[in-house]
């Protein structure tokens, strides 16, 4: 549902936004996002799960070429936050059209949708592109094998954005520096909140991996910080919403393993442009 609202919102976008490319060192990362949160009406995660099971399972049955994974969040109230990464937003529209037809075909999909959309208290939907000025060894990430997720987003009032992005090279500066190897991507949003803002993607194997992280970060934090930039740090407001995610395969529309590495050359374009990105099933 998310995906049909964006067709139209996709041929809208600036020429910035759509020209994002690739770069031998963004590993696998997408260029483009489509996030779509649903916050779950209490008590309903459990019939919220067994509904979108059956959902996955009649997309992989109608063989439609539309793929996402279920991010299940673990330090917040109950909700979803599903997670599709796209070369550019033309292919947004154009994977829109692919699920209209779809469910044109299969409308029982729809009717289980509808069910599905019935749990849900609240949702958003965000548009966001890759800053690569801003991540940190994009090429040591790889989405296929990520079991959580940490998800960090940042908001501050308008005309910031400079100084934000300057203290995020910084950090990585300092990082390279020391050779902390926890990568990350940012993607700057560009439509669904109302205040400039950027996410912060960490993709994990394993919670422990946090530890890890607290003990690098702690080695490579310089003490107290400059002025400056504790200044801008109050002038902007700056707020940060930190949360982890439990990647759920049960609520994924996964590609196949086989498809996703080279076995998907007979499959249309379309398929293969939705597949590119996808979280693979673990072994």
């Amino acid at each position: 549902m998310a995906l049909l609202g964006c067709m139209v919102l996709a041929g809208c976008m600036p020429m910035a936004a759509q020209n994002v490319t690739a770069t031998p060192e963004t590993g696998v990362t997408p260029n483009t996002l489509l996030l779509y949160r649903a916050d779950l009406i209490p008590g309903k995660e459990t019939a919220y799960e067994q509904l979108e099971v059956e959902i996955v399972q009649g997309y992989a049955s109608a063989k439609i070429p539309i793929y996402w994974t279920a991010l299940q969040s673990v330090t917040s109230t109950s909700h979803v936050l599903y997670f599709d990464g796209f070369d550019n937003f033309a292919d947004i529209e154009r994977s829109g059209a692919d699920l209209a037809q779809g469910l044109d075909a299969h409308p029982e999909i729809g009717t289980l949708q509808q069910k599905l959309a019935d749990l849900v208290a609240t949702t958003r939907t965000v548009l966001a592109f890759r800053r690569d000025d801003l991540g940190y060894r994009l090429n040591k990430i790889d989405l296929a094998k990520a079991n959580f997720v940490r998800v960090s987003i940042f908001q501050f009032r308008a005309g910031f954005e400079e100084e934000f992005a300057e203290a995020v090279r910084t950090r990585a500066r300092m990082y390279e520096t020391n050779d902390v190897d926890t990568p990350w991507m940012i993607y700057q949003v560009h439509s669904g909140f109302a205040l400039p803002t950027y996410i912060e993607f960490q993709p994990m194997n394993s919670l422990s991996e946090i530890d890890d992280a607290l003990d690098r970060n702690a080695k490579a934090r310089r003490p107290g910080g400059s002025l400056a930039a504790q200044k801008w740090i109050r002038e902007a407001d700056l707020s940060i919403d930190i949360q982890i995610y439990r990647v759920s395969q049960s609520m994924s529309h996964l590609s196949a393993l086989n498809a996703a590495r080279g076995g998907a050359k007979h499959d249309s374009a379309s398929t293969a442009r939705a597949r590119k990105y996808t979280l693979l099933a673990q072994p």
